[in-house]
C-alpha cells in the first residue's frame, strides 16, 4: 500500500466514525404576533431585577433564572399576583463558568423588555428569544420603542432582512402593548 492508500483509508475511518455520531439541533419556526399571544401563559412588561447562574440538576449546565419586576401585566395567569416573578432561560453564568446556548436570550439588571412567557413549574420565553421584545429608549426624543422582528411585518411573506432596513420601524411600547391587549381580549373564553 501506498501513502495515499493509508491516507485515504484514514479518512474513510474517520467519516464511518462520524456517520455514527447522534447529532441533536432545535429548529425553532417563527411565530407571528397572535400565536404568541395564544400561547403565552403570561405577557409582562417589566424590567430586570437579578440574574442567577445555577446548575441545571444532574448535568454540568448553568441556566440562568431571572427576577423580573412587573411594571404592567398584559396577560397573567389565573391566581397569580405579584409585582416580580422570576423566569428561567437557557444558558448563564455562575462564577468563572458560563453555558452559551445560542438563541437564548441573556438578560442583564435594568433590561426592559415586553415577555411572552410559557407554561411550566418555572415559566420560560415562548420560542427562546421569540419571546423577548426589547424596549429601547430613542436618543433624540426619549420615546420607549421596541423594534419588531421581521416575522411582524408579514410572517406569510419571504423576505430578505437588510441592516438599515425602513420596513422595520420601531413602534411605541404604548401602541405595542395596545396590540397585544386586543390580540388577548380576542382569545378569552
Amino acid at each position: 500500500m501506498t501513502w495515499r492508500h493509508h491516507k485515504l483509508a484514514a479518512l474513510s475511518i474517520i467519516l464511518a466514525g462520524l456517520a455514527c455520531v447522534s447529532l441533536k439541533a432545535s429548529v425553532i419556526v417563527p411565530a407571528d404576533l397572535p400565536t404568541l399571544v395564544g400561547e403565552a401563559q403570561s405577557i409582562v412588561l417589566g424590567r430586570v431585577v437579578e440574574v442567577r447562574g445555577v446548575v441545571r440538576p444532574g448535568t454540568r449546565r448553568i441556566d440562568s433564572y431571572v427576577v423580573f419586576a412587573i411594571d404592567e401585566p398584559l396577560k397573567r395567569p389565573a391566581g397569580v399576583s405579584g409585582q416580580t416573578m422570576v423566569f428561567r432561560t437557557l444558558g448563564g453564568v455562575l462564577g468563572r463558568y458560563r453555558t452559551v446556548v445560542h438563541g437564548s436570550p441573556v438578560f442583564t439588571p435594568g433590561d426592559e423588555a415586553v415577555l411572552f412567557l410559557g407554561r411550566g413549574t418555572v415559566p420560560f420565553p415562548i420560542g427562546m428569544s421569540h419571546g423577548v421584545f426589547r424596549v429601547r429608549t430613542d436618543r433624540v426624543t426619549g420615546e420607549r420603542r421596541i423594534l419588531p422582528p421581521p416575522m411582524l411585518i408579514d410572517p406569510a411573506r419571504t423576505m430578505t432582512i437588510r441592516r438599515g432596513d425602513g420596513t422595520r420601524a420601531p413602534i411605541p411600547v404604548a401602541a405595542f402593548t395596545s396590540m397585544v391587549r386586543t390580540l388577548a381580549a380576542r382569545r378569552q373564553p
